[in-house]
């Protein structure tokens, strides 16, 4: 589809962990715990989609690029939209950025 986030068109604080989450505050910058943000769970039911932290992914252009996608706790909202991705170079490595693991309850 064709929504900006993953979870809706316009992205209020609660919805994920970016910048304005916790008032831009640098002292309560850093990761949420799981299911922090009930209000924006994707309408597939998948929690926390929206910053927190951005991922480590395969690109869909290559086999063997990695890429970073979506934003993190740091940035701003246009970070978390679902088109971000960036290209680090060989061995980046930062605390804003991880991987999803997923399992069953």
């Amino acid at each position: 589809d064709d929504r900006p986030y993953p979870t809706t068109e316009v992205l209020a604080p609660d919805d994920g962990n970016f910048d304005k989450t916790h008032g831009q505050r640098p002292d309560t910058f850093g990761p949420d715990e799981v299911g922090s943000h009930p209000a924006g769970q994707s309408p597939f039911g998948i929690e926390d989609m929206v910053g927190n932290v951005g991922e480590w992914v395969q690109s869909s252009f290559s086999a063997t690029e990695r890429v970073i996608r979506g934003g993190s706790f740091y940035l701003e909202v246009r970070s978390a939209r679902s088109t971000n991705r960036v290209t680090p170079e060989e061995g980046y490595a930062d605390a804003q950025v991880g991987i999803r693991v997923c399992a069953g309850r």
